[in-house]
Parts: structure tokens; sequence; C-alpha cells
């Protein structure tokens, strides 16, 4: 029986023993695993290419990259450091602006009432010197911006129009030149020339011819002969004054001045027995309102008569007279 239980304690001693070893030689295979697996990756990382270009740069870029975050990052920390100084100065200022104010209003207390009346007026009266120098610096800035062209507008009464049954005296305004008519003087020529001529038209019934020149003028007429119970009459059909050059007569400019050719024949024409007729041009038009201002302002009643260019100045029995302003 005692035999037994020493057998048993000797096998015990022995499996123990095994089992240490088996334990340790486990250890030995792992730290030999785990060297190799180091030895293999020390390996590998000698045995690999080194970085590639592409590589090089990306990482040059990424440092760059970082440098810039960090400069930035440097700069929002400056900006902010300036924001807080300037919060801090205008939290000064505010707490200066508030002691004044403070200061003022316990010294406006503190006086009476004629003192603060005082007070309150020459205050009102600094503002508005204050205001008043504004106004007139903006007054004197407005004065040296140049103004606008002032457009000024003559009016003249508009009388009615009425038809001409006075003397009048004619006038040609063409090419902005202004140019008496020898009107009257060429039909007097031409009632004498009818007197000469009232013979030959026994044989011919009608005749064109001209007179002149006269006062730079031609006529062109044109005289039939009509037959009645008693007897034949001559009538002058047409007549058209010609200019013999298209320069005649003087500027608008020259003919209102003191002494024109205009105004010499003015002073031969009385405004309450002459009208004044301008045969007129459309390229006169401008000319011919300074013309009828002077003209109204001299007393005289003016009768337009606009003309198209290349038509002459003509009259005939079945024309119209000149109605006058």
């Amino acid at each position: 029986m005692a035999r037994s239980t020493e057998d048993h304690e000797a096998n015990f001693g022995g499996d123990s023993f095994l089992d240490v070893i088996t334990n340790f030689v486990g250890i030995l295979i792992i730290l030999v695993m785990v060297v190799g697996g180091q030895a293999k990756q020390a390996i590998d990382a000698l045995s690999a290419p080194p970085d590639s270009a592409e590589l090089a740069a990306a990482r040059a870029e990424a440092i760059a990259a970082e440098q810039d975050v960090h400069r930035m990052e440097a700069q929002v920390g400056a900006v902010e450091a300036e924001l807080a100084a300037r919060q801090a100065q205008r939290n000064q200022l505010n707490t200066l602006i508030t002691a004044i104010e403070h200061d003022l209003a316990e010294r406006r207390a503190s006086l009476d009432q004629q003192s603060r009346n005082r007070y309150d007026f020459e205050r009102d009266l600094a503002l508005a010197k204050n205001e008043l120098a504004q106004l007139e610096n903006e007054r004197q800035q407005a004065e040296q911006t140049a103004a606008p062209a002032t457009i000024k507008v003559e009016s003249y009464p508009t009388p009615i129009s009425k038809t001409v049954d006075s003397k009048e005296a004619h006038f040609q305004l063409i090419g902005g030149r202004l140019t008496f008519v020898p009107f009257d003087a060429l039909v007097d020529k031409l009632q004498g020339a009818m007197r000469e001529y009232s013979r030959k038209f026994d044989e011919q019934p009608e005749l064109t011819d001209t007179l002149g020149p006269i006062g730079g003028f031609r006529m062109r007429y044109s005289i039939e002969r009509f037959d009645t119970p008693r007897g034949s009459i001559l009538r002058v059909t047409q007549i058209e004054f010609l200019p013999v050059s298209g320069q005649l007569g003087e500027t608008i400019e020259m003919a209102l001045a003191p002494e024109s050719t205009l105004r010499e024949k003015l002073k031969m024409m009385s405004p309450r027995q002459y009208t004044i007729t301008v045969w007129t041009y459309p390229d006169s038009f401008a000319e011919f309102r300074r013309l009828k201002k002077e003209l109204y302002q001299l007393g005289y009643a003016v009768a337009a008569r606009p003309l198209p260019m290349g038509m002459p100045i003509g009259a005939s029995p079945n024309g119209s007279k000149s109605s006058a302003e």
C-alpha cells in the first residue's frame, strides 16, 4: 500500500518535468518565428527600391502645403490680435466719451436756469454755424461744377394775320444773305415797255421778254392779248425776278448793323405805311427769325413768303396777296 503511493508520486513528478520541457520548447519556437519575421521585414526593407521621383515631388508638395497652413495660422493669429487691439481702443474711446458726456451733464446740472439757457443757446449756435459752413462748402463745389447751358426761349405776341393792302417793300433772304428787291422799279419799267410793245400784238398775241437789271435783278415777264367786245387788251400773265448773282445783298449780321443797306432802305419807309415782305428760302429760316424780331421792334408788320430752293420770286394775276403779322 505504501509502495503504490510512492510510485504514484514518482510518476507525477516525471509528468510535471515533461510539461515544463514542452512549454519551454514551444516558447523557443515562437521566439524563432518572431525573430524570423522581423528579419524578413528587415531584408524586404533593405531590398525595396528607393522612392520614385513622383513620390518625392508629392512629399515636397505635402511639406510645402503644411508650411502654408502653418503660415496662414500665423497670419490668422496676427489678424485676431489686431482686431483685439482695435476693439480695446474702441472700448477705451467709448469709455472716454461716456466720461466726457457725464462731466458735461454734471456741469450743466450745476448751472442755474439762466446759465443753462445760455449754454443751450451757445451749443445750438455752434451747431448752426457748423451746418452753415458745410452748406457754404457745398455751394462753392456746385458753382465750380459746370452748369448746363441755359436755353433762352423768346416769345412774342402772335397778332392775327391780315392781308397786305398797304405798300410793300420786298426783300430776298437766301443763303443767309438779305437783298432788297426793286419790285416797284421793275414794275414801273414794265408798264413803260408795254406801251412800246402794244403795236406788236396785232400780229403777236403773246410775248415773253426780260427787263433790267435793276438793283441786281432782272424781270422776266409774259404778256398776252385778250379780245373783248370793246376791243383787245394786254394783260401781264407772269413776272419773275431773277437775281444776276448768288452773292447779292448782305449777311444777316451786316444787315442788322447800324449802317447797313437795310437800315438805309427802312429810313425811307414808314412803319405806318409799309409792310416788309421777305421772300425766304429754306436755308435761311433761322436768319428770318432774327430779322423778324428786329423788324417787330422797329414797329413794322412782316409778311413771310417761303419759297422752295430754285424757284424765283414771282407774281401773277392769279396769285395771292401777302399776309402780314
